[in-house]
């Protein structure tokens, strides 16, 4: 007994510097809190849910252009910018193969199992809110936008500005529009998939020398994404939190670029 311990504490500083050596040769450790999501709508067939993100206040503009595919990205300005730095959790989506068999092909062996179609999962994301619920307000305005509603006068309600945007109003002021919001009689007409699809970039970042984000390993590229589920947000008289929302998205497919950052420091 004696000698086995001797052995583990005499092995442990060669062990623990050739792992030492191994992390270093490749870049370090990877953090789970290094990431960075932005979301990219073309600039024509979504120029109407850029609008509708207006009229909430949710003034994306004229963005920067992807290099990738051309299509506008929600970063340069105040909404953007809270879009991405209060997105605290995301996940690198997983992929699955729905799988066939076949049994007694050969004499005395179990079935055969081969792969037949790549499937691809939800994936979600979740927030910090900022006082002005801006995650929530960008969430429920696309989600609202999908469906495309309109009053028993055939106006689309989202778009009459009067009744869904207000400015610095109190909260008896928006309790007196409860009412109106409330009796309307509503229909759906759904909008096509195009017009609220876009494409969403998640790339796994780690630290470097000169920021925290400046090394970039992975890029996952979610294709025609969009939240089929906002996620109850929780209130509470208790303790105090930061608010949080949480929405599940669908895509269609991904595409991954791949960086090797072993030799640069960032």
């Amino acid at each position: 007994m004696d000698q086995l311990f001797l052995f583990s504490v005499a092995s442990q500083p060669k062990g623990l510097a050739k792992f030492i050596d191994v992390i270093a040769q490749q870049g370090g450790m990877s953090y789970s809190n290094n990431f960075d999501v932005v979301f990219a709508f073309n600039k024509t067939s979504h120029s109407q849910i850029r609008d509708r993100f207006n009229k909430i206040g949710l003034n994306f503009g004229e963005a920067a252009t992807s290099p990738a595919d051309t299509d506008e990205n929600l970063d340069g300005n105040k909404a953007a910018d809270v879009l991405k730095m209060f997105c605290e959790e995301a996940q690198l989506p997983n992929v699955q193969a729905a799988t066939g068999n076949l049994t007694g092909i050969r004499l005395g062996e179990g079935q055969i199992n081969y792969a037949t179609t790549k499937m691809y999962t939800d994936f979600q994301l979740g927030w910090m809110c900022d006082a002005n619920m801006t995650p929530l307000k960008f969430l429920n305005s696309w989600h609202s936008f999908i469906f495309n509603e309109f009053d028993a006068a055939g106006k689309n309600i989202l778009d009459e500005t009067g009744d869904y945007t207000k400015t610095g109003a109190n909260l008896s002021n928006l309790k007196s529009e409860t009412g109106t919001l409330g009796s309307r009689d509503r229909s759906i007409r759904l909008k096509y998939p195009d017009q609220y699809q876009c494409n969403i970039t998640i790339t796994k970042t780690e630290k470097g020398k000169s920021a925290a984000n400046s090394r970039a390993s992975m890029m996952y590229t979610l294709m025609d994404c969009f939240p089929y589920a906002i996620d109850a947000v929780p209130l509470s008289y208790g303790a105090s939190q930061v608010t949080k929302v949480t929405a599940n998205f669908y895509y269609s497919k991904y595409s991954i670029v791949y960086n090797d950052i072993t030799n640069f420091s960032g």
